[in-house]
């Protein structure tokens, strides 16, 4: 009988909330379980142990055990458990699905989702800076492969010298999940309001929520309402005009429910590695108005109206044309939730799985690629 392959799973994601990254590294732990337990090729012979800190959430695993390790000290100080303590308990290869990773451990993958902090380093603390800096080139030299979440990603991190690009694969994200949402159990009903667009939003600088507030007042002179989810706006948010409404802080239920009523999502950002709430929208059948930005264009295709993120006067017409033209919204409802099916988290975990067994000297066929559609985009005020 041949040896277990050991994996660990580096599970300092499970301490954050479940939203961007920490979204990824949750979703593709349940699907390597789910593929674990239904056995197939890839699943032959591979025991994976999932090491989270104390007070981390417990995910629903029936195959992969989870291993509580606990931290040196309270507060919680960034980057120690995973440094210090985590390389310890790894049983095999490590997987690391949020950027950092220890950089002790030689025998891991690690996702490294964007280049954020190279290309808008405005957006993030000195510390947070420093700390992508200096870690993910070390780990893009030192880890037995490098993973990113679309092509555009691998072509970003390549140039800014964090990992060779023939180093570095795309396991995208899957967006399959907004499909567990339920709209039944929102605490608000979007269903009666006058049109609204949705966005979500943060404030980082290169979220564009200025080109929200900008096209603001030429909506409310047709009736349309900005609704936004998130920590952007805040209480101060009618200073941006009286159709502005900030949501603050929703349940994934409440998302599906406000997407399922929206005219559409709107999505202005300047930069992203995937675009995961765009994807998101589309599952829920909300049509996307989505920015030019390289990932957006490459995930979303021709199921988005794409606009660049400084042409106000493009934003407010293509959300003016959905509002004249039903039929071509359902048809970008339907474009969209097709486009959606692409993404799906076991495509992800059947990747993840693909490169765990080529590290392991496994022959293996390489993974189909996921997203990989490439219809020309739809490009508003061109």
């Amino acid at each position: 009988m041949p040896p277990m392959r050991k994996w660990t799973i580096n599970g300092d994601f499970l301490t954050l909330s479940p939203n961007g990254v920490a979204r990824y590294g949750r979703e593709v732990t349940l699907a390597i379980d789910d593929l674990l337990a239904a056995g197939g090729p890839l699943a032959d012979g591979l025991e994976v142990t999932l090491a989270t800190p104390v007070g981390g959430h417990d995910l629903p695993l029936r195959h992969i055990r989870t291993v509580h390790v606990p931290e040196f000290r309270r507060p919680r100080l960034p980057q120690v458990w995973v440094q210090l303590q985590l390389p310890r308990h790894v049983q095999g290869g490590l997987l690391s699905f949020c950027n950092l990773a220890p950089v002790a451990v030689s025998r891991q993958i690690v996702c490294m989702h964007d280049a954020h902090t190279w290309l808008m380093p405005e957006s993030y603390d000195r510390m947070f800076r420093l700390a992508h800096r200096v870690i993910m080139p070390v780990l893009g030299r030192r880890a037995r492969a490098v993973a990113t979440v679309s092509h555009h990603a691998r072509r970003q991190l390549a140039a800014l010298g964090v990992a060779r690009e023939d180093r570095i694969a795309v396991a995208w994200n899957g967006c399959d999940h907004a499909l567990r949402w339920r709209a039944s159990r929102s605490p608000r009903d979007y269903r009666n309001r006058r049109p609204f667009v949705l966005c979500i939003g943060r404030n980082q600088p290169y979220k564009n929520m200025e080109l929200i507030w900008a096209m603001a007042p030429a909506l409310a002179a047709r009736g349309v309402e900005v609704l936004v989810a998130g920590e952007a706006g805040g209480a101060g948010a009618l200073r941006h005009g009286p159709n502005v409404v900030a949501l603050g802080r929703i349940s994934d239920d409440e998302l599906a429910a406000a997407m399922e009523a929206a005219l559409c999502f709107v999505f202005p950002t300047r930069i992203e590695g995937f675009g995961l709430p765009a994807a998101e929208a589309m599952a829920r059948g909300c049509p996307v108005i989505a920015s030019t930005a390289d990932a957006l264009m490459e995930v979303c295709g021709d199921a988005a109206i794409h606009v660049d993120p400084d042409d106000v006067n493009g934003w407010t017409a293509a959300v003016i044309r959905l509002l004249e033209n039903p039929f071509e919204r359902l048809a970008m409802v339907a474009a969209g939730r097709a486009r959606a099916r692409l993404f799906t988290w076991r495509g992800v975990a059947e990747t993840w799985l693909g490169l765990m067994a080529a590290a392991d000297g496994v022959p293996v066929q390489a993974p189909g690629g996921r997203g990989a559609a490439s219809a020309a985009p739809i490009v508003a005020g061109a």
